[in-house]
């Protein structure tokens, strides 16, 4: 198993480990497959969509934000609050936006919340109550990262399509170096 990516889910490992490897791996291939592009290409769109890598990179930038920093960490969720300001579509990049600029913003806000990752595994927050509520009833923080999976799931699908529309680039994973600023082994 030596020759496995870094980033590549551990084969024999606890089910909260699973999670957040699984978790990391959807970002990985994720970032891998809006890297190294121009804001041209990063808002380019599909015929039959407004959905381009640049508005994905914000969209789950402010739902990193939101799922970790608000509603596992309870605290003031900076990302989401300025993204959504006076009604701005999260998945719509500003003209003024650069490449560089939301690069940055996506990976900070994975950055912060793998930093929040490790408090839920060193005080093994996964099973408790998150700010998220129904009714009464409160998600657990477990219910919150498997919510996160599934949003990148279906990301990362959107993400193939654009990806290979802009220049052929295609592959279920990305090469075995390619490790975002984020990630540490």
């Amino acid at each position: 198993m030596d020759d496995f990516p870094v980033w590549e889910p551990p084969v024999f490992a606890s089910e909260e480990l699973h999670l957040f490897a699984m978790l990391d791996r959807l970002r990985v291939t994720f970032r891998y497959k809006a890297d190294g592009l121009q804001i041209t290409q990063l808002t380019a769109q599909l015929p039959s969509s407004a959905l381009s890598l640049g508005g994905l990179l914000q969209h789950l930038a402010a739902v990193e934000d939101e799922k970790f920093t608000y509603l596992i960490a309870q605290k003031r969720p900076e990302v989401l609050l300025e993204l959504t300001a006076q009604g701005h579509d999260p998945f719509a990049v500003d003209s003024s936006q650069t490449a560089e600029n939301l690069y940055e913003l996506y990976d900070q806000a994975v950055a912060n919340s793998r930093m929040i990752t490790q408090q839920i595994l060193e005080n093994n927050l996964l099973d408790t109550e998150s700010a998220l509520d129904f009714e009464g009833q409160f998600l657990s923080v477990r219910r919150i990262v498997c919510d996160l999976i599934e949003e990148y799931g279906r990301h990362t699908g959107h993400a193939d399509l654009l990806r290979e529309a802009i220049d052929g680039r295609v592959g279920e994973d990305p090469p075995q170096d390619f490790l975002p600023s984020w990630f540490d082994a």
